[in-house]
């Protein structure tokens, strides 16, 4: 089965309108992340409406809003959701809020604490966001230690750093997804060499598309699983198999 570790399941669906369809008929599941109720609500009725989808919901980094925090902490009270996230930290720099200020950190902290300590308290996964801020997520390992999982969405830091944080008993897996496919050196040289039962797959469709697309769609992840099966050197087959145990370890 092709498990895809991070979606955006009502904004893939408002694109390619066909997309639930060829969900439900082909062997897949999914994580699909919502950063409000509304956008929580519609990934709940496409996964009634049979889709395999887990939950995750969050306050993202990169606007740290915070009008669903009280919502958030009741569906993870209530077991609404499977995971926590995208939570983090994003200082690529590209926007005023992402420039790595005192304000901009103090925000995206309390964001994050927040976040982290609703995944200590109810047992539940973490999925990180983070953009050239691993060492603030390394001040963390401690607590992080006693999450289920952190989930490293969209990884392109270097193998040493994902190395440390396992070395440090850190429970954190690693997806991978367009950037192996778009030749982003770090990433790929994590994806080949990181131990497997740590290594997911996704789309995060239908953003970060491959390149020369203008979005990330359902049919990407067979590509990312080719990718990723050459850079390990093992048939695409047995990629897939791994890719879902681990998704299955951190979302089951």
């Amino acid at each position: 089965m092709l498990c895809d570790a991070h979606i955006h399941a009502p904004e893939l669906a408002e694109r390619d309108p066909s997309f639930p369809e060829r969900f439900r008929a082909g062997a897949y599941r999914a994580c699909s992340a919502a950063h409000s109720g509304p956008e929580l609500d519609a990934a709940r009725a496409l996964r009634d409406s049979g889709l395999d989808l887990r939950l995750s919901f969050g306050i993202h980094p990169q606007w740290t809003d915070w009008t669903w925090a009280d919502c958030l902490a009741e569906e993870a009270r209530a077991g609404g959701i499977d995971a926590i996230g995208e939570a983090g930290f994003d200082f690529f720099g590209d926007r005023p809020e992402r420039v790595r200020n005192p304000e901009n950190l103090a925000a995206q902290r309390a964001a994050f604490e927040y976040q982290l300590g609703l995944a200590e308290r109810y047992g539940l996964p973490l999925v990180l966001h983070v953009r050239r801020a691993l060492d603030l997520v390394f001040e963390y390992a401690p607590r992080l230690k006693r999450i289920p999982a952190a989930l490293f969405h969209s990884w392109s830091g270097p193998v040493r750093e994902a190395e440390s944080l396992l070395a440090k008993a850190v429970p954190a897996y690693f997806s991978f997804g367009a950037p192996i496919l778009n030749g982003n050196r770090k990433a790929r040289e994590s994806c080949a060499l990181l131990p497997a039962d740590r290594v997911l797959l996704e789309t995060d469709a239908p953003w970060q598309p491959p390149r020369g697309t203008d979005f990330c769609t359902l049919e990407h992840l067979a590509l990312v699983r080719d990718e990723a099966a050459r850079l390990r050197g093992i048939p695409a087959g047995a990629m897939e198999e791994s890719a879902a145990a681990a998704f299955e370890a951190v979302f089951g």
